[in-house]
């Protein structure tokens, strides 16, 4: 076979995405090809430097060390033909580029090298891919480690793949990483671990959950214990099993108790179902649960007869990947009162849904100050600073909480660095500008953050829009922003009929975008006033 002519080996390296370089180590210049000076980020080959002589000057400090000593091995070692280093390499526009540097070598009698010869790729797509995909690993690590009941993934074969802490130390292990490779037959007597063994061959043939299974543990030297376990099918994402996973909630010390066992089991069964629902969160957090309709006021329930206003409430909900980072919630406080909190988790994906489930978690805890906004959002603010910096983790959230009083005849608003609402009074729409609302700092970021909030006669409004960035920020082909006050002035332009003002303004904003879709979640919230 003919050797490849020089157009042939150009497109060949040209498809590849690599630089070419040569060097002749006793000479000071080194050759590129027109591919790498372009990676390298200069337009000639005489400005561009030296891959192997400017190591002070182009990489990163933290890799200049060790990419001296793998040159040096190399140049030095007789019988070693190639080298490879990965280092970050610091471009010509400040910013760091991550380089996969590769060589071989011509050596003379003596093993010194007469020539060398190499490519470099740019892999800086991969690594910022690899460097968020281990931190999402680490939130959902976080997430398992943090419930108090046993986690387990395993594969076909029954064999621990993955297990949380609590489930290592049931077993009388130390870590989590102990178990993996054990089935159950390695801590259990026979007769639970084929039960075992045989409900997940079942759930792997039939793709079928068993759910809240009250079951006794018989263990080969220990007393035997009770617990609830639930097990579903471990399915990869074409849909194929890879196994079993479950959850396991001792529940030895009750049970124990025959005249209760019922009760117990139910009780446990609730709780274990709370706990499934965490677990939904780490193995499915592409699932968000939201009220879909809120309950007006007064309630039905309602014996107060002396009310000037009821309300009702729409909403509109669109996450973007269904991975959503806004949500809302209702909290009621009374049957004339209740909370309305809204909020927009920085970013997208798994590590926003987990900041999103520890709100919820947070929400449930501060009761006693939802019927005050500012005292509200303080103590969400305190809670999750404090999770987020025990995990070494930058994240954030913007929110608005409104507490509405239809017997006092008043809504308190206060604000976390979310966009202030929009009023509507007489078919007139207006932002809320006032200068005494204020905007406080967003959840996450600051512990000792305090927050105010203002109140707004109901009888002023017909209506009042919540709503998050996503549906303000679409742009047109143009590459221009909506934006509020746009978005505001289009709605006064619509005619007045019967679509509700929430559905209107994903109207405006959709048609806005040139791509006729939204580029971020969007949450609308309205609450309607009748007088």
């Amino acid at each position: 076979m003919n050797p490849p002519d020089k157009s042939r080996l150009e497109l060949a390296l040209k498809a590849s995405n690599e630089g070419i370089w040569k060097w002749n180590p006793k000479e000071q210049c080194i050759h590129y090809s027109e591919l790498l000076v372009k990676i390298l980020g200069f337009k000639t080959r005489e400005k561009a430097p030296h891959l192997l002589q400017d190591i002070d000057k182009i990489y990163h400090p933290e890799d200049q060390e060790s990419f001296k000593t793998i040159l040096y091995q190399f140049l030095n070692t007789n019988d070693q033909e190639t080298f490879g280093a990965q280092c970050r390499y610091l471009h010509p526009d400040n910013s760091l580029h991550w380089f996969r540097i590769r060589g071989a070598a011509e050596r003379d009698s003596s093993g010194y090298p007469t020539l060398i010869a190499g490519s470099v790729i740019d892999i800086t797509k991969r690594k910022r891919a690899e460097i968020l995909l281990a931190e999402e690993k680490h939130l959902l690590n976080l997430l398992v480690e943090s419930i108090p009941v046993n986690i387990y993934f395993k594969d076909k074969d029954s064999k621990f793949v993955m297990a949380n802490t609590a489930t290592a130390i049931k077993m009388g292990l130390t870590k989590s990483t102990d178990i993996i490779g054990k089935t159950d037959h390695d801590f259990f007597d026979v007769r639970h671990a084929d039960k075992s063994l045989k409900d997940e061959l079942t759930i792997m043939e039939t793709k079928e959950t068993l759910e809240g299974s009250l079951e006794k543990e018989i263990w080969d030297s220990e007393e035997d214990t009770w617990c609830i376990t639930s097990k579903r099918p471990w399915l990869d994402r074409n849909g194929n099993i890879k196994g079993t996973f479950g959850v396991t909630n001792d529940v030895t010390e009750i049970v124990k108790t025959q005249d209760r066992l019922t009760e117990v089991a139910q009780i446990y069964k609730d709780r274990n179902d709370q706990y499934e629902e965490e677990l939904n969160l780490a193995s499915e957090v592409q699932q968000a649960i939201l009220e879909k309709k809120i309950p007006p006021l007064p309630s039905r329930q309602s014996q107060c007869t002396n009310n000037k206003f009821t309300t009702s409430f729409d909403v509109i909900h669109i996450p973007m990947h269904g991975l959503a980072g806004d949500f809302y919630q209702a909290i009621p406080i009374s049957e004339t009162k209740m909370g309305i909190l809204l909020c927009d988790v920085m970013g997208h994906g798994v590590r926003a849904s987990l900041i999103v489930a520890m709100i919820r978690g947070l929400i449930s805890k501060e009761q006693q100050s939802v019927a005050y906004p500012e005292q509200f959002l303080t103590s969400l603010n305190h809670g999750l600073c404090h999770i987020l910096m025990k995990a070494g983790i930058t994240m954030f959230s913007t929110a608005i909480y409104t507490v509405i009083d239809i017997e006092s005849d008043s809504l308190t608003i206060a604000s976390a660095g979310h966009p202030l609402p929009i009023l509507k009074k007489a078919s007139n729409y207006t932002l809320l500008d006032n200068p005494s609302h204020h905007l406080g700092t967003a959840l996450g970021l600051v512990p000792d953050s305090e927050y105010q909030s203002s109140i707004i006669p109901i009888k002023q409004l017909d209506e009042i829009i919540f709503y998050t960035d996503g549906i303000y920020e679409v742009v047109n082909k143009k590459d221009e922003e909506l934006g509020v006050n746009k978005l505001i002035k289009s709605i006064n332009e619509e005619s007045n009929d019967n679509t509700s003002s929430i559905h209107k303004l994903s109207c405006i904003a959709k048609n806005y975008s040139f791509e006729n879709q939204f580029n971020d979640d969007v949450c609308l919230l309205s609450i309607n006033i009748n007088h």
